[in-house]
């Protein structure tokens, strides 16, 4: 890829980083040149989001992956308001609509899982994403608040979104399809949200860069969203155990209480079975997964 546009100086390197999995949406380089040496993201995706999990998340929360210039925003806001590092886009640039940033390269190694990491790295995350979930917004959305749905509407929103993913993606799983109607009723005994906040769907160890002292970046913010804090704590238990979450839940409390997941822990997973957050997990297997908060 010739990323040479969005550089004044010649550039020197350009390796591809991948995350690790298959078919993810991003491209990501780091690039060096004689002055600098940073990270440059661009969607893979030209078409509509047409999987599980971007289809979803463009209609539940009304983000696109293919916007990276939104980024800016995000992250603006992110280091604004939490002790984690989150990188700076020092540049912008188009090529044929698709849209590429230029963004700081921060220290750290990725982070390939939570279990077994220091209590410094964990107590860490923690506390950074109770900063995080300090700011309050008042309906769930995109952060621009270019799509937005009141707090009040946003359970009727989800059985919508919920049974449209179903239709779409599982019409011929039967496991799935039967238990949409269970989930229906307990959505609809759900109270409304009391605000949401900046909230990552695709929670995942390999978002977040460490020094194996503490979590030194939040790299991967393309899938942040506003919506009720409680989401990332069901995201958050399927990547980390008892001891881990203890840990993680001291730093957390530092700064404000875990919420109450009873009545929404199970919708709420539901979704991101849906959303393939963790890929394609058996119903059963992923709805009875162990309970951590």
């Amino acid at each position: 890829m010739d990323l040479q546009f969005l550089f004044q100086e010649p550039i020197k390197e350009i390796h591809e980083l991948t995350p690790g999995y298959e078919n993810h949406a991003s491209d990501v380089w780091l690039v060096k040149t004689d002055k600098q040496e940073v990270v440059v993201r661009s969607s893979r995706m030209v078409e509509e989001p047409n999987n599980d999990f971007w289809w979803g998340c463009k209609k539940l929360f009304g983000i696109d992956p293919r916007r990276v210039y939104d980024l800016e925003n995000v992250n603006n806001i992110l280091n604004n308001i939490t002790l984690i590092p989150v990188p700076k886009i020092i540049n912008k640039g188009k090529v044929f609509s698709r849209e590429f940033v230029v963004v700081e390269k921060l220290n750290g190694e990725v982070v390939q899982s939570f279990i077994g990491q220091p209590s410094t790295v964990l107590q860490s995350l923690g506390e950074g994403l109770a900063r995080i979930h300090v700011h309050k917004e008042d309906y769930v959305g995109t952060p621009s608040g270019n799509f937005k749905v009141k707090l009040e509407d946003f359970n009727q929103h989800l059985i919508d979104t919920m049974t449209e993913l179903v239709s779409r993606f599982y019409f011929n799983q039967e496991q799935i399809e039967s238990k949409l109607g269970e989930i229906h009723n307990l959505i609809d005994d759900l109270a409304s949200p009391e605000y949401s906040s900046f909230v990552l769907v695709d929670m995942d160890p390999t978002q977040f860069l460490s020094n194996e002292k503490v979590i030194t970046g939040l790299v991967d913010t393309e899938a942040y969203v506003i919506a009720p804090r409680e989401l990332d704590f069901i995201g958050l238990e399927y990547v980390l155990d008892e001891k881990s979450a203890k840990e993680f839940k001291a730093g957390y409390e530092k700064v404000m209480e875990i919420p109450d997941l009873t009545k929404c822990r199970k919708p709420y997973r539901y979704l991101y079975r849906l959303l393939s957050v963790q890929g394609k997990v058996d119903l059963n297997v992923w709805l009875n997964h162990k309970i951590l908060f």
